[in-house]
C-alpha cells in the first residue's frame, strides 16, 4: 500500500498557518491564522541561515498541536498501543510533517489566500480560506480549511488540514485502520510505511 500524505496540499497549506509568536495572542481563529501567514511571508523573505530554519521549525512545532492530531490519525486504535509505540508513531509522523514542510515551504509565497469565514463554535472551529496561485492564475481556486481548537481568546493551535474536502488526519486514519485491521500487517507495517516515507522525503532534492 502506497502511503499517499497529500505532500502538496497538506504540507503547503499547513505552512500558511505558520508564525514566528503572535499567533498564539490572537483574539479569534481567524486572526490566528491570517497573523501566521503575515508572519510567515516575513520569514520567508530573509536570507536562508540555520537561524531562520531552526526558527520556522520550533514555531511550526509551537502553532501545530502534534499530540491531538496523531491521536486523530489513529483514533480508536491509538489507545491499542502501548507508551512505546506511541512514542515511535509520533516521533515518525512529526518527522515527517516538519520534513513535507520545508520542502513545500517556499511554495507557498505563490499562492494569494482569501479568508473566507470561521465556521461553528466553541472550542473547535473551521477557518475557510481559498488559495490561488500566483503563477497560473487561471489553475482553479484551492479551498483550505483549518481546523482550529482553543478557547475563545486562544490560545490555539491547529490540530487538521482539510484541503479541498478531503482531511489530512482522515487521510491517514483510513491507511492506519486497512493496516491495524489487516492480521498480515499490523503495526509493524504502519512504522514500516512511515519510515519508507521519511527516506523518499530524504532523497529527494
Amino acid at each position: 500500500m502506497r502511503l499517499s500524505l497529500r505532500p502538496l496540499l497538506a504540507t503547503v497549506t499547513l505552512a500558511l498557518t505558520l508564525a514566528a509568536s503572535a499567533p498564539a495572542l490572537a483574539q479569534t481563529p481567524d486572526d490566528f491564522v491570517k497573523t501566521g501567514h503575515a508572519q510567515l511571508e516575513t520569514l520567508l523573505k530573509q536570507p536562508a541561515s540555520a537561524q531562520r530554519d531552526a526558527q520556522i521549525s520550533s514555531t511550526f512545532d509551537q502553532l501545530v498541536d502534534y499530540s491531538e492530531l496523531i491521536k486523530r490519525c489513529f483514533k480508536e486504535h491509538w489507545t491499542e498501543l502501548d507508551a512505546a509505540k506511541q512514542a515511535e508513531v509520533s516521533d515518525l509522523l512529526k518527522n515527517i510533517v516538519r520534513k513535507n514542510y520545508k520542502k513545500n515551504l517556499a511554495r507557498t509565497l505563490n499562492y494569494n489566500v482569501t479568508y473566507t469565514g470561521v465556521r461553528g463554535t466553541g472550542n473547535q472551529v473551521t477557518v475557510r480560506t481559498q488559495a490561488q496561485s500566483k503563477i497560473n492564475p487561471r489553475d482553479p481556486v484551492v479551498q483550505i480549511d483549518y481546523v482550529v481548537e482553543g478557547p475563545a481568546n486562544g490560545p490555539f493551535h491547529v490540530v487538521d488540514i482539510v484541503a479541498e474536502n478531503s482531511s489530512t488526519t482522515m487521510n491517514y486514519y483510513r491507511q492506519f485502520h486497512t493496516m491495524l485491521t489487516d492480521p498480515a500487517k499490523g503495526y509493524p507495517t504502519v512504522v514500516q510505511k512511515l519510515k519508507d516515507k521519511i527516506r523518499a522525503l530524504d532523497a529527494q532534492p
